[in-house]
């Protein structure tokens, strides 16, 4: 799930952008968090994780291009700069800057972005898994499918494979359906890595993995809705 600041000390414009983000979430049937700020300080001294700041450039005390310095060393920190005054953007410009929206914020523009952060948020999206040696950090984007091997299963990616200290049903639960599928008894498959889904599924690779009868539909219904999030 992505985690949104907005950074603004006006608080009429904070509500505005907080009424269309809500529409954006909602209309795409996609889960966040949001967190207001009412200053730069206001962001620092709280210390929440935040994946996508919304970044007023014209602030009291520490303009929105001070905070975006002090945040240069923080990758994971994705910046989009909101302004009346869009002569200010020459400045703002730098590293995991996405762009700039003039006030009052227009839905359209606001999703162009909020689009092109999700697609790079899902690729760069890194997973923790449980394997018999510890904790396992894994990109999503890299694993093929989950395998089950009775209360445990093996994990099977792009450069190998890894025991998982974890059955296939728990790892269903934490990883949701938007990406996964449950297409079999025995296998959990990456939505990402399918390049055809009918009677077995063929994945990018090459490799075929079986679909159980009762789940055929639901997986096309399931890699379609996939599919439609993708190209929008």
């Amino acid at each position: 799930m992505i985690k949104i600041g907005i950074c603004d000390d006006e608080k009429i414009s904070r509500e505005q952008l907080k009424e269309l983000l809500e529409q954006f979430f909602e209309k795409n049937s996609l889960g966040f968090q949001l967190w207001e700020y009412e200053s730069g300080a206001d962001f620092l001294e709280r210390g929440e994780e935040i994946h996508l700041l919304f970044l007023d450039i014209e602030m009291n005390e520490m303009s929105g291009i001070q905070l975006k310095e002090e945040l240069q060393g923080t990758e994971d920190i994705r910046i989009i700069f909101v302004t009346s005054h869009m002569e200010g953007m020459p400045e703002a410009f730098g590293r995991n800057v996405y762009g700039f929206l003039e006030k009052p914020v227009a839905l359209e523009k606001l999703e162009k972005y909020l689009l092109r952060v999700l697609k790079d948020f899902e690729e760069e999206r890194m997973l923790v898994v449980k394997g018999f040696q510890g904790d396992m950090t894994v990109k999503e984007k890299d694993i093929l499918y989950f395998v089950s091997e009775k209360k445990y299963s093996r994990m099977v990616g792009k450069t190998g494979e890894s025991f998982c200290d974890m059955g296939l049903q728990q790892l269903e639960e934490m990883l949701g359906q938007q990406s996964f599928f449950r297409c079999h008894k025995s296998y959990l498959v990456n939505l990402a890595n399918i390049s055809d889904a009918n009677q077995n599924i063929r994945l990018k690779n090459g490799e075929s993995i079986p679909v159980s009868r009762r789940k055929a539909k639901e997986l096309k219904e399931a890699y379609m809705a996939y599919i439609i999030r993708k190209a929008r």
